[in-house]
């Protein structure tokens, strides 16, 4: 099989959930071909994969990370040029690589370029409905009314162009454990195609020595250890890193605490910070050995990582992004399954971070809630059901590994 992957490369959530899912086709003995743009470009070369660059769709932040969205929505004319050049990019792509079957992570342009070639798509969408971003609570009726009627008519515009698709992958779990549960709301247009999988999981932690072997190995002693694993774009990653170094230098001895910036390559790379009780880098390989060997994640809310902290059984504080919906979305969903905590960026203190994580850690209703959730995503093998969707629409008969 020759199988053509095209991720969203805003921030590198897209193109990391593509990777596990390419490794799978190639140990089979696939041949695969990326194309992305931004920074998931390198993102992606450095797992070993040829990448084509296309033209980039830009969105624009606020220092503190909050999306711009008049500032975005300014830019329309010239974003539907750059959507033009990118279909002719993927083309152009598709046609040099000539893949049997194309796998487009939440990518319009590579879907109609796809039909266009006459070549299978396959899309990875977990964001169904788009959600009008805002930073303040809308408390007006009419409104909120407004907001709603025009998210609903986004939806089944979209709904009608990402219906192209043969089958569309939701890697989200089904209720009553759905992640992005103000996202996941389908169009009637192609509901009939959903494929619900979990979330992509690269390494599972069976797959991992024991947490207590873990902590020993990576030099860490009995004190609970507190992971904070940042995602997101570059200024959503350096407005929360910066605070929460700040934060956590002033937490007390009973921690262990290691901040990953999630900084891949060098475009904001201070010198990396180990002090008695905590240490920052800006790049973590095996971000996987922190998890299983973790009390407690720290996020942003990224949906990748809100679900493997399910699968590794790790209660959650989320600090979202100010106005970020999908972040904001999640933080509530984990919220009201007890499975984590909440801060927004606005209000967060020293008083907020340590009063939540020392509920968290103590609290055993919070365990008790995570280790269920995690039972329920034991059954959930996304890039297995990936692996095996494609072979299925491509009618070749697929190996178990």
């Amino acid at each position: 099989m020759r199988i053509y992957f095209a991720p969203c490369g805003i921030a590198l959530g897209h193109a990391g959930r593509c990777i596990p899912i390419a490794k799978k086709f190639k140990a089979s003995g696939s041949a695969v071909y990326f194309s992305t743009y931004g920074e998931a470009v390198q993102f992606v070369s450095k797992a070993g994969f040829h990448v084509g660059e296309v033209p980039p769709i830009s969105v624009f932040e606020r220092s503190d990370g909050t999306f711009d969205f008049r500032r975005t929505l300014s830019i329309g004319p010239k974003s539907l040029l750059t959507f033009s050049r990118q279909i002719g990019a993927e083309l152009n792509l598709i046609e040099h690589f000539k893949p049997d079957l194309v796998i487009s992570d939440s990518r319009l342009s590579t879907v109609l370029a796809a039909r266009m070639r006459r070549i299978i798509p396959v899309l990875i969408l977990h964001q169904l409905k788009i959600m009008i971003p805002h930073t303040r609570p809308i408390t007006k009726k009419s409104r909120l009314a407004v907001k709603r009627h025009v998210e609903r008519l986004g939806l089944e515009i979209l709904g009608g162009m990402w219906n192209l698709s043969k089958v569309i992958i939701v890697p989200d779990f089904p209720p009553p454990y759905t992640i992005a549960k103000a996202n996941v709301v389908p169009s009637y247009q192609y509901i009939d195609k959903l494929k619900l999988v979990g979330p992509i999981i690269p390494k599972y932690p069976k797959s991992l020595p024991p947490s207590d072997e873990l902590k020993r190995s990576m030099g860490f002693d009995d004190r609970p250890l507190i992971f904070a694993a940042i995602s997101g774009t570059y200024a959503e990653k350096k407005a929360i890193t910066d605070k929460l170094v700040s934060l956590f230098n002033e937490f007390p001895n009973k921690y262990n605490i290691v901040i990953s910036r999630g900084l891949s390559d060098s475009a904001y790379a201070p010198p990396p910070v180990s002090g008695k009780h905590l240490k920052v880098y800006n790049w973590v390989d095996d971000r996987y050995k922190y998890l299983k060997a973790c009390d407690l994640l720290v996020t942003r809310g990224g949906h990748n990582t809100v679900g493997e902290a399910i699968y590794y059984k790790k209660p959650m504080v989320i600090i979202p992004t100010i106005g970020h919906s999908e972040h904001q979305g999640i933080a509530e969903s984990i919220t009201k399954m007890n499975l984590g905590k909440t801060i927004q960026q606005n209000n967060l203190d020293y008083l907020s971070l340590y009063s939540n994580i020392n509920e968290l850690l103590t609290s055993s209703y919070y365990s008790h809630n995570i280790q269920r959730a995690a039972q329920f995503a034991e059954k959930y093998n996304a890039v297995a059901s990936i692996y095996e969707t494609v072979c299925d629409i491509l009618n070749v008969p697929f190996k178990t590994f």
